[in-house]
Order: C-alpha cells, then structure tokens, then sequence
C-alpha cells in the first residue's frame, strides 16, 4: 500500500518549478556587479562633468567670451 502512495504522488500533475542551479549564482552576482557600477559611473559622468552641457548654463557657455573678443578685435 505504501508503494502505491509514493506513486500516486510522484504522478500528481502541478506546476512544476525549475530550480536555479548553484553554478549560476556567481553569474548574477557579476552581473549585478557589473549594472550596478555601470550606473554609478554614469551617474558620475553626468552629475560631475564640468565640460559636459545637459541644461542651458550661462555659466559654462564660451559663446559670450568669443563674441566678445571678435568684437574687441573688429574695433
């Protein structure tokens, strides 16, 4: 009687879930590694570039500097 139980509930039908296997951890860890410092260094590069124009910055235009000296050089 025991046998047919172990049957019975090895033929049950279900979802079944596919484990992750071990081997695949150390990949998601670099590559979560490797998004995360990725977006960090973005981040840098856009938050702390100084030559880098992303809003309209009259501070960091030269436009001003190089139409002031072409008409200091026309007079």
């Amino acid at each position: 009687m025991r046998a047919t139980q172990m049957l019975a509930n090895a033929a049950k039908k279900g979802p079944k879930k596919v484990p992750v296997p071990v081997e695949m951890y150390p990949l998601f860890a670099a590559i979560g590694v490797a998004v995360a410092s990725g977006c960090f260094f973005t981040y840098r590069h856009f938050a702390h570039d100084q030559q880098l124009r992303l809003w309209k910055n009259p501070d960091l235009s030269v436009l001003d500097n190089v139409l002031n000296e072409s008409e200091k050089s026309e007079k």
